[in-house]
Formats: C-alpha cells, structure tokens, sequence
C-alpha cells in the first residue's frame, strides 16, 4: 500500500512540474522582447520597415539569445531571422553580420531534433 502512495505522489508530482514547465511565467524583458520581435516581423513583411528600427532589432535579439529554448520556438512560429534579415539588406546592406545571418536563415531547423532542412545538393 505504502508503495501505491509513493509511486502516485511521484506521478503528481511529476505531472505538476511538467504543467508548472508549460506555464512559466517569463520575466518582463522577455515577454517585451517576443512582443517587439513580432512587431517588427509584421513591419517587414507590409514593407512598412523603417532606418530607425536597428536598435529596436538589436535589443529584441539580444534578450532572446539568452533564452534559447524560446528564441528557437519564437523562430519556429514567424521566422524573425529571415525577416531581421531582409530588413538589414533593405536599410544596411553593408552589415558586416548580413553574410552571416543570410546563412543562418537559410536553414530551417526541425523543432524536435534541430536538424538543418534544406538543398545539400547546392553547396559545392
């Protein structure tokens, strides 16, 4: 009986902190940082980009390299590297980081296992 209770008190809790995991509560930098991203996202994509929104980019992308796990899901759900890139070859096209970054969005990673996605066949 006594193990009944153990290995169900083990199962609750497990179940708690798997449910507690999916409801983390971010702090405010990241939560400002998911809402500015997807602004900005949406601003590429109308066209409606303007010269003065780098620093905007920069700090949204700063805070989110120190949360990976949700730099990759956010990445996953609208492609802000793609767009952070598009944006940079419209107002900067003498970025030093562009060649960089146009490589890195190039690939799509697979959510569950991070396996690059793409043409391996073009790259001599």
């Amino acid at each position: 009986m006594d193990n009944i209770v153990l290995w169900s008190g083990l199962a609750l809790m497990v179940a708690l902190l798997t449910f507690l995991n999916q409801k983390q509560v971010y702090s405010s930098k990241v939560k400002k940082a998911y809402g500015e991203l997807r602004e900005l996202t949406v601003k590429i994509r109308s066209g409606q980009s303007e010269n003065v929104d780098l620093s905007r980019w920069e700090s949204a992308l700063a805070e989110m390299d120190k949360h990976p796990n949700e730099f990759n899901k956010l990445e996953a759900e609208i492609g802000f590297r793609r767009a952070f890139v598009t944006y940079l070859e419209q107002h900067y096209p003498q970025d030093p980081r562009l060649p960089e970054l146009q490589e890195a969005a190039a690939y799509q990673k697979d959510s569950v296992w991070g396996i690059k996605i793409g043409d391996y066949g073009s790259k001599k």
